[in-house]
């Protein structure tokens, strides 16, 4: 009975820390993709969030108003590059990073209003999991 409990407190603790290491290393990715939130930009009030490993996608969903100039920005934690590309509802790509030396934010201005998916992966190259974070803002 007693072993039960003792791995039963172990398994909490480790429970506990690996939650704590987890928001922290979250809570460094956010404060790495904030500094590109300049003050010319207002946040659409969103923080896409997905954890991802190897070959996984995340995909998120996002609308352009015609005429507003926005900013994407992607972090994914330290020395960790995102390849992130833009796509119409059509899956017609927009943008693509791969194509800009893989910044990690892009401005992009769109004619008319227009619905959209942002799909980011790891660069394989440098990690296999973490954090994909994204941030929209739009210029004032």
């Amino acid at each position: 009975m007693k072993s039960v409990v003792k791995i039963s407190v172990l398994l909490l603790i480790l429970f506990v820390t690996s939650r704590t290491t987890i928001w922290a290393q979250l809570d460094s990715v956010m404060t790495e993709c904030e500094k590109h939130l300049t003050e010319e930009y207002l946040s659409d009030g969103q923080q896409y969030i997905s954890l991802i490993t190897g070959e996984q996608t995340a995909e998120f969903n996002a609308v352009f108003y015609g005429g507003n100039t926005y900013r994407l920005i992607t972090c994914g934690g330290e020395k960790q590059n995102l390849l992130f590309t833009i796509f119409d509802i059509n899956r017609n790509e927009l943008f693509n990073n791969s194509d800009y030396e893989k910044t990690n934010f892009w401005d992009i201005q769109f004619e008319s209003t227009i619905e959209c998916f942002v799909e980011v992966k790891l660069d394989a190259v440098n990690t296999n999991s973490g954090f994909a974070v994204l941030l929209i803002g739009l210029k004032k």
